[in-house]
């Protein structure tokens, strides 16, 4: 991305080598040029930031009606690419990186009885009789230790 360098007039950018590109103000056109590629980069930022916000937002909007099981796959929304501009002035679009999320679909639960359920249901509830009953065995075996 080509940015100000510390003098905060010249431009410059990093070559695929590691090479520092400059371009003095005094250039005239092709600082100009520069200028207007370093726009079209903040521009695709901005973009592109917006393009993910927009697509998590879809993306949360369609998981929640796909968990209710008011859909499927097919409410999933399309995935955007992002604008990438060369420090040459080049644009081309991609995939997002890291890639956005999926829509995840719902595991179906197992089929169980109704029996089970109950049993299960009375299996999770404490028995308050039994936890009385430690209770005061507790106290009484404090109480009275040799017992």
């Amino acid at each position: 991305m080509i940015n100000f360098d510390t003098d905060g007039v010249t431009l410059f950018y990093t070559d695929a080598s590691g090479n520092k590109v400059t371009q003095s103000f005094m250039a005239g056109q092709p600082y100009t040029d520069w200028l207007n590629i370093r726009d079209e980069q903040l521009a695709a930022v901005r973009t592109n930031t917006q393009a993910a916000a927009n697509y998590t937002t879809a993306l949360a909007n369609a998981q929640i009606s796909v968990n209710a099981g008011k859909g499927g796959a097919e409410l999933a929304p399309a995935k955007p690419t992002m604008q990438v501009v060369s420090d040459t002035g080049v644009i081309t679009f991609v995939p997002f990186d890291p890639p956005l999320a999926d829509l995840v679909m719902p595991t179906a639960a197992a089929q169980t009885s109704l029996m089970d359920q109950i049993a299960a249901a009375r299996a999770a509830t404490p028995d308050k009789q039994a936890v009385m009953y430690n209770m005061i065995l507790a106290m009484f075996r404090k109480e009275f230790p040799g017992a």
